[in-house]
């Protein structure tokens, strides 16, 4: 064991070195993607595509009004714990039990909205110059655990190493808070949020507190009953309330379900809500949902069709594509707009044998794919099937790469290039790619 942690050790001291000046927006980047690559390879990742499209578009609707300094990347992790962070480089993780514990999209919103306005305003990479000596080595526990042989010791290392990841948020001065807090604001207001979903989120937590103990996003972004206050000056509830039926509520129904191994005792919540209102929305789409994956696809159906929601053939294309039904699921879905919707739409041609349809479908969702890789995976089964070996091999690597197990992606990127062409330009936007592993 001592041999292979010495190397390790050394590989950090050269870190070490490389980080005694200020960081370029290119380190953080590259010790962005480090860090992400370690955190994808130790977490439970959420695996639900619903929860992390709705993410991702709310990330994107906030995006083009931050101008961030680089690309950012939002990665949902399946836990319990209420819980948000970012690290350097982009990168924004966010987990289920938050999502779960959001009411409105407005909250989800305002806590995207500070995640985001740290990376803007670099606090995370500030804190991490200050402190390089002690964080960076504690961020770069992941890599340790990967070296251990012992099972037990790597999930002590793997739990050691998240909470050293999110203990750099623990650092933030108040004057961070209150920056992130302005600053995710403004975003809020100019992508069409409100700002008021930041203060109502940690009203939540506040409440919440009392019941289980201090959550942990108010450790990890602490000073809240100063924040609220200065919050409640800035922010103003709006006069009208947009009565347009949101799909947050939806998403976070679908967060609870997936955070809880057993789904009789929520099944039986849920339906007795609907024997009390039979116009529940959230009642009827939980209980169908719960039908829906325990196999239950007949009372799924029918208590889906009851729900009067503007997204229920969404939910309907998903229920008959679980229950196998995909020429149904096709004709519910073919002229949806969901990126969900087109996802089922396309798993259901791929069922049914409809390469070209499956690939043409699985395309309207491709710019979802840096943050939902399964995308890429399907594209490039479909791709394989239906003979175009290159863009296969091409949608394999790039899934891979997007899951950080550069090995395998290196491997699928060069059959691909092997197959495009040396000489062509895809060929050299993948070697580009591989040159970016390299570089790491």
């Amino acid at each position: 064991m001592r041999i292979k942690i010495l190397p390790f050790f050394l590989l950090l001291f050269s870190l070490f070195l490389d980080l005694s000046f200020a960081l370029t927006a290119r380190e953080e980047e590259k010790y962005g993607r480090e860090i992400h690559r370690e955190i994808m390879g130790a977490s439970k990742i959420n695996s639900d595509l619903m929860i992390s499209f709705y993410a991702e578009e709310i990330k994107r609707r906030l995006e083009l009004f931050s101008s961030p300094p680089y690309p950012l990347t939002l990665t949902v992790i399946e836990s319990r714990s209420a819980d948000a962070f970012a690290t350097i480089g982009g990168y924004i993780y966010v987990t289920t039990g938050l999502i779960e514990l959001c009411e409105t999209e407005e909250e989800f919103a305002g806590v995207l909205a500070h995640e985001i306005a740290h990376l803007v305003r670099k606090h995370v990479a500030k804190r991490l110059e200050k402190e390089k000596y002690l964080n960076i080595g504690r961020l770069a526990t992941f890599v340790l655990a990967m070296l251990t042989g012992d099972a037990k010791a790597r999930e002590a290392i793997i739990a050691s190493g998240m909470g050293a990841i999110q203990s750099v948020s623990l650092m933030y001065s108040r004057e961070d808070e209150e920056e992130a807090d302005s600053v995710g604001s403004l975003i809020l207001e100019k992508a069409g949020f409100g700002c008021a979903g930041i203060s109502d989120f940690l009203k939540r937590l506040r409440a919440t507190s009392k019941e289980i103990g201090l959550p942990q996003y108010l450790l990890t972004h602490p000073y809240h009953e100063e924040r609220i206050s200065k919050l409640e000056l800035i922010c103003k509830k709006r006069d009208k309330e947009d009565r347009v039926e949101k799909f947050f509520p939806y998403v976070a129904i679908r967060a609870k379900i997936i955070n809880r191994q057993s789904k009789t005792e929520l099944l039986n919540q849920y339906l007795k809500r609907y024997s009390q209102d039979k116009k529940d929305r959230a009642s009827i789409y939980g209980a169908s949902f719960i039908y829906a994956i325990t196999g239950r696809g007949e009372e799924a159906l029918n208590l889906a069709k009851s729900l009067e929601s503007r997204f229920k053939n969404l939910f309907l294309g998903e229920i008959l594509f679980l229950a196998k039904n995909y020429k149904e699921a096709i004709e519910v879905l073919e002229k949806t707009d969901s990126p969900y919707g087109l996802f089922i739409l396309a798993r259901s041609y791929e069922e049914k044998g409809d390469m070209e349809k499956a690939k043409n479908s699985y395309k309207g969702v491709l710019h979802l794919a840096d943050s939902c890789p399964e995308i890429y995976l399907r594209l490039g089964m479909v791709s394989g099937r239906s003979g175009d070996e290159a863009r296969g091999f091409e949608y394999l690597g790039r899934y891979y790469f997007a899951l950080g197990r550069e090995i395998e992606a290196r491997m699928y990127l060069e059959k691909a290039i092997t197959k495009y062409g040396i000489n062509s330009e895809e060929a050299k936007n993948l070697m580009a790619l591989i040159k970016l592993m390299e570089n790491k």
